[in-house]
């Protein structure tokens, strides 16, 4: 529809009279504007009467400027416009969960923690980026799959974006970098530095205190106490409340050598008072007291499982191996909690929390499985004791595997688990089978995949290639080589063997594998139409094989076991 332009805008006259509105985004209450193309090339004092709009599109205008606070705005479209600095007033809007504002000729290069915070919390976030490699001071992190530089704390004494030209070249810039001062108008999370002073400060003042009465000290450091708690506990609450779901695709999980070593600064300063201000780990912390180690009942290179208690329940626990901690060990356990934090389904294992003292102590509780894993259960009990039939545990455990993967890939952010093996699918006597350790997977976005990840025998051949662009096909091949274990009990390729007769080695299997001359055997007695499914699986071609759903589908189908 037309609106007067005066009555619209509260008597500010434009370069235009008549201004196009699009009703379809207008909200029952009106506080919803679309003036998208309208050719406007200024914004002051436009709805100046108008603060309890929740949502804002100017896209495609000729705004040289955007200097409206309006802190009830949850979606903002400031892109394809000319402006030439950074809307400050952006920050105002408190409840913003989608802002784009590419197209405006300039990309982002540096960021402050506080700004970092901000754009990765919004569920929807849309702006050009330079896509740095490296930078000079702070750390290289990622928003929207391009790399930015997040200012160091000690290097946020004066918050500002720095930007610069799209034209400019990306490595060596022909024209000078513009640094944009931005003011954080009361952003709810405390300035680092800040806190450091005044906890020292603090420390200090009791150290005072204590030398001149101790009893001064103690009531001192109770109030102190309950401040830190305070503050501790507010923090909480605003990460829980602005990470929401986006939150998992836009947190860096892979970090540079720059960035580690500030990381590992950071950490040592802060570990002792704070040991992580991760939105997740702080969501999902729970009280290290309350969890009790019982008994080791697995262990591995870097890590160990312990079945224990925590309150009532028993649980599993999984923790580094004490003398095998070290930075890289810590970002992988990290990024796996992370992960096991997101997920949420019936066939996958649950997660309970996370609890630390400090980051090298740190425990990951989940949920405990009664009937250990697959492989041991096939090691155990041959097929004739453990045949193919309909309600059978061997089909039933498949299907619950094969459901797992398919909530996987049906994400908006695809998980493709990478290391699907029987060793990873947990067994209960009542829950059935549940899919497990999540160490090496992986979102399907291009820098987080990994050449020659996951375990030799369940390798795709297009991984076993090297290759570095594969996709969620990788998991259904490694499923086909699961329904081969179900059927013969026995390890994948246990049967192949050199012209001398002795056991190929991983690196044999995976040559054989990758040219597509070894492949995994199945029993006689194989029902034919489970034989064609798991074939399908294991197609050397990825483009052929079928997807998750479809195996679930056909897993489930009245002819499968003819």
């Amino acid at each position: 529809m037309l609106e007067n332009l005066q009555e619209l805008y509260d008597g500010t006259v434009l370069s235009i009279f008549m201004l196009k509105t699009d009703e379809s985004v207008l909200n029952g209450d009106g506080l919803g504007r679309n003036v998208a193309e309208n050719q406007l090339e200024a914004f002051d004092g436009v709805f100046t009467t108008s603060s309890s709009l929740i949502e804002l599109n100017v896209s495609h205008n000729a705004l040289q400027t955007f200097n409206i606070p309006l802190p009830h705005l949850t979606t903002l479209d400031l892109s394809s416009n000319v402006l030439t600095e950074f809307p400050n007033a952006v920050f105002a809007s408190s409840q913003l969960d989608s802002f784009r504002i590419s197209g405006n000729g300039f990309e982002i290069v540096t960021l402050s923690t506080a700004q970092y915070d901000f754009f990765a919390g919004l569920s929807d976030f849309q702006a050009a980026f330079a896509d740095v490699s490296t930078c000079a001071s702070g750390s290289l992190v990622y928003l929207q799959g391009k790399g930015v530089c997040r200012l160091d704390i000690a290097a946020e004494e004066d918050p500002a974006i720095v930007m610069r030209d799209h034209g400019a070249d990306k490595e060596e810039p022909s024209t000078p970098m513009a640094t944009v001062g931005v003011v954080i108008p009361h952003l709810p999370i405390p300035s680092n530095n800040i806190t450091k002073k005044y906890i020292i400060a603090a420390i200090i003042v009791l150290m005072v205190i204590g030398m001149i009465a101790g009893v001064i000290a103690l009531i001192s450091l109770g109030i102190v106490g309950g401040i830190a708690r305070a503050v501790y506990e507010y923090i909480g609450r605003w990460q829980k409340k602005r990470h929401r779901e986006g939150i998992h695709e836009n947190t860096p999980l892979f970090f540079d050598q720059a960035a580690r070593a500030s990381y590992q600064k950071e950490m040592d300063a802060v570990d002792k008072l704070f040991p992580s201000n991760d939105p997740v780990l702080v969501t999902w912390r729970i009280d290290y007291d309350s969890v009790t180690l019982v008994k080791k009942i697995a262990q591995g290179a870097f890590g160990e499982v312990w079945v224990g208690h925590y309150r009532n329940d028993r649980v599993a626990v999984k923790r580094l191996i004490q003398d095998q901690v070290s930075l890289a060990t810590s970002e992988a356990f990290l990024r796996e909690i992370k992960l096991m934090a997101w997920l949420e389904h019936p066939k996958i294992v649950q997660f309970v929390g996370v609890a630390w003292t400090k980051l090298v102590d740190m425990l990951a509780v989940i949920e405990y499985m009664d009937g250990g894993d697959l492989r041991t259960l096939l090691d155990k009990k041959s097929p004739k004791k453990l045949p193919w039939q309909e309600g059978g545990l061997k089909l039933q455990y498949a299907r619950d595997t094969i459901d797992a993967v398919v909530y996987l890939h049906s994400l908006s952010v695809v998980i493709i688990h990478r290391d699907l093996k029987s060793r990873n699918i947990l067994l209960d006597s009542k829950k059935g089978a549940k899919l497990g350790d999540f160490g090496v997977s992986a979102t399907k976005r291009q820098h987080d995949m990994t050449a020659g990840v996951g375990t030799a025998r369940w390798l795709a051949p297009e991984i076993a290639r090297g290759e570095d662009k594969y996709t969620e096909a990788v998991d259904v091949y490694s499923f086909g080589i699961i329904l081969s274990e179900l059927d013969t009990h026995q390890l994948p390729f246990g049967d192949a063997k050199t012209s001398a007769g002795a056991p190929l080695n991983d690196m044999a299997i995976l040559q054989g594998v990758s040219s597509g001359t070894l492949q995994v055997t199945l029993s006689p007695t194989c029902p034919s139409n489970l034989e064609a499914l798991a074939r399908s699986c294991m197609n050397l071609d990825p483009a052929q094989r079928p997807t998750a759903a479809q195996v679930a589908y056909e897993l489930r189908k009245s002819d499968l076991l003819l």
